[in-house]
């Protein structure tokens, strides 16, 4: 019996449920020794959401489970697949479509049957509903973290992250760039002349070069002038949550300007 392994964790996943992959992996190769069952292949989406299939190891899998290499597709529970209702369903029909049975070693009932469905249908509800906690969650600490002016991830350009405290404070030598690239920008020049102009001279930067969206970046960026957005990519423009940082205002400061202008 050919079978796929799929493993799957995200970091709130392994932190809420403790499902390490190497955990996943040491119950699933127990479980196909204990049934003589021969493992064609591990399929490995550490890290990846399972709010869809768009994930480069399930997207390998869907294209072997199409060109026949599987007979079963083994994992620990229905939400390591998906937490998606919609995508558990469809996954389940494709199986079948292509004689492949899913087993599910935490939840050990028959897909193939109609009481076995009926309790996938249930745990992929129950898995969609654990999923948007978890975002919500997140969500929730993340504003907590900013309303404490804790920075939640790498410090933008120009800054360093204070490792006691979380704090955003000015590196002297990256802020002096910064006050050029503005200065630049004041004059006319486009974000990829200014980009030209440090690469040429040289510019502080830690890795990568100079391009035109790095520069774009800085100039789009509020924290220059005390104001942290927060989710600023990734929601609606009314969703944004916006802060006033505590470090001392970057871009007024450099350029002279007296600290009661803002």
């Amino acid at each position: 019996m050919r079978c796929a392994v799929y493993v799957r964790v995200s970091t709130d996943d392994q932190r809420d449920n403790g499902y390490s992959i190497d955990s996943q992996l040491r119950m699933i190769k127990e479980y196909c020794e204990k049934n003589d069952y021969s493992i064609v292949d591990v399929y490995n989406d550490a890290g990846h959401s399972g709010k869809d299939l768009m994930r480069p190891e399930m997207q390998r899998l869907l294209a072997d489970i199409k060109s026949k290499k599987i007979d079963k597709l083994i994992a620990i529970k229905v939400d390591r697949l998906t937490r998606n209702n919609y995508d558990g369903f469809w996954l389940l029909n494709y199986c079948e479509e292509h004689d492949v049975k899913i087993e599910l070693i935490l939840e050990p009932y028959d897909v193939s049957t109609a009481n076995g469905e009926m309790i996938f249908g249930m745990n992929l509800v129950f898995g969609q509903r654990e999923r948007k906690e978890i975002g919500a969650r997140t969500k929730r600490a993340m504003e907590e973290m900013a309303l404490e002016h804790i920075h939640p991830s790498e410090a933008p350009y120009g800054y360093i992250r204070n490792k006691d405290t979380g704090h955003l404070e000015i590196e002297p030598i990256e802020a002096q760039v910064v006050k050029e690239i503005f200065k630049l920008c004041q004059e006319g020049h486009s974000t990829r002349g200014i980009a030209t102009i440090m690469e040429n001279n040289n510019a502080y930067l830690k890795t990568g070069k100079w391009r035109s969206d790095r520069v774009y970046k800085i100039l789009t960026n509020s924290i220059y002038i005390g104001i942290f957005e927060y989710g600023k990519y990734k929601r609606k423009q009314q969703d944004i949550l916006r802060v006033k940082a505590i470090v001392s205002q970057l871009l007024m400061k450099l350029l002279g300007m007296p600290l009661e202008m803002y």
